[in-house]
């Protein structure tokens, strides 16, 4: 028995019936009726979102609030791992100096901030009692006391981020 081959350059007689057509078609509608659908939903998502943003928190509707913030809880070791040592001695040492910057500006912002914006407001001087100023002053000394404290360990922190700045500088040479 012998196998006849086809030849590569035989073909089949093309005949359109527009089956293909009308496939396409079909296909196309329902796409279109799916897009629009999913636009309408979309839609609806936006218009809700868009209602629930410019709410306002009314503490009389809702007396409780949960602030969802989120908390990472690795420390600044985890993160910094090379394979090189000396850079990660040097990265760590830096990541604690700006970790260091970072509370001390916190502090800053909310223990001595206000401290020294408002100091001796509020008080009339044309109406100022003998020995009023005295008594403020004084009250205001163990404030100047715990400034004096946080300007001291600012100095030191800027004195070693300067001092390993140099010993960077001078080691990359």
């Amino acid at each position: 028995m012998a196998v006849e081959t086809i030849a590569p350059d035989w073909e089949f007689d093309r005949f359109d019936d527009g089956s293909q057509k009308i496939h396409t078609e079909v296909q196309l509608k329902n796409y279109s009726s799916f897009l629009e659908e999913y636009t309408s939903q979309l839609k609806g998502i936006e218009e809700a979102l868009d209602d629930s943003i410019g709410d306002v928190w009314d503490f009389t509707l809702d007396p409780i609030a949960l602030k969802l913030v989120p908390y990472e809880q690795t420390s600044l070791l985890e993160l910094i791992k090379t394979d090189n040592k000396v850079l990660n001695k040097v990265i760590t040492v830096y990541a604690a100096l700006c970790s260091e910057v970072k509370k001390l500006k916190y502090e800053a912002e909310t223990k001595f901030y206000n401290g020294l914006l408002f100091y001796g407001e509020g008080v009339c001087e044309t109406s100022v009692v003998e020995g009023e100023s005295q008594i403020q002053m004084g009250r205001f000394i163990s404030f100047l006391q715990e400034l004096s404290c946080f300007v001291s360990r600012c100095y030191e922190v800027v004195v070693s981020i300067v001092h390993q700045l140099a010993a960077l500088y001078n080691s990359s040479k």
